[in-house]
């Protein structure tokens, strides 16, 4: 099923769902689902954004790719991509890649970038390339273990680094453990998770979270200030 706003979303997402109540401008799930997050990472990634401003800013359309595992092969994730293109947000988070690269894919990156969405995708810090993070014009994000939530850092090399673990709960300090804070963990605290997925949206949450009157700053904004960083740290 489909929920269509009449105004172009502000963010796109890719993930296994969302946490009840969350208001969506769209959803679809190729398994008839609801947005429901059975698995846990969509949740992940959406605390984390809200580490930085209040989801309730967002309007969100949510493609709920992830049923029963995190994983998903070429097709699935070009369509996941040729749905956000029937109404293209101002932003699309992607937290996966592709080993190889895919002509359909491809063709469904190329005509959001065409329509003016940037696209933010998780890349591995070492290692082979990914797809979509891989192509031109994608913003590719990267984890770095010694990062704090904050400005994500662009490296000589031009790619963009930012805090690898996931966000917990509400943003407000004191509230809710985070796995960044100093200090162990109050007993029956899960696991945290972490990995590029999260520096993706540690990165684009705090972008957006820099909003000004005219709309959000861009990563090429950023860049161009003090924001600009010459390591990964």
């Amino acid at each position: 099923m489909s929920l269509i706003s009449a105004l172009s979303p502000t963010l796109g997402v890719i993930d296994s769902g969302v946490p009840p109540g969350t208001a969506l401008a769209r959803f679809h799930s190729p398994s008839g689902a609801d947005p429901g997050d059975r698995l846990g990472h969509g949740q992940a990634i959406l605390a984390t954004l809200g580490h930085y401003l209040p989801l309730t800013r967002l309007e969100i359309a949510l493609y709920k790719l992830f049923e029963e595992r995190l994983t998903a092969n070429a097709d699935a994730l070009a369509a996941a991509f040729e749905w956000q293109a029937e109404v293209p947000p101002a932003w699309v988070l992607c937290s996966l890649g592709l080993p190889r690269a895919d002509t359909r894919l491809q063709a469904a990156v190329e005509r959001l970038q065409a329509a003016g969405t940037r696209i933010v995708a998780a890349s591995p810090r070492f290692g082979a390339s990914v797809y979509p993070a891989a192509w031109p014009g994608v913003i590719a994000v990267s984890g770095a273990a010694g990062l704090m939530p904050g400005p994500p850092q662009r490296d000589r090399d031009g790619r963009w680094y930012a805090c690898v673990w996931a966000g917990r709960g509400l943003s407000e300090e004191g509230q809710v453990w985070q796995p960044w804070q100093v200090g162990p963990p109050p007993a029956g605290t899960p696991p945290s998770l972490g990995g590029s997925s999260f520096a993706v949206a540690h990165a684009l949450g705090y972008w957006l979270a820099e909003s000004t009157g005219e709309g959000v700053v861009t990563p090429e904004e950023w860049s161009a200030g003090s924001g600009s960083v010459g390591q990964s740290g």
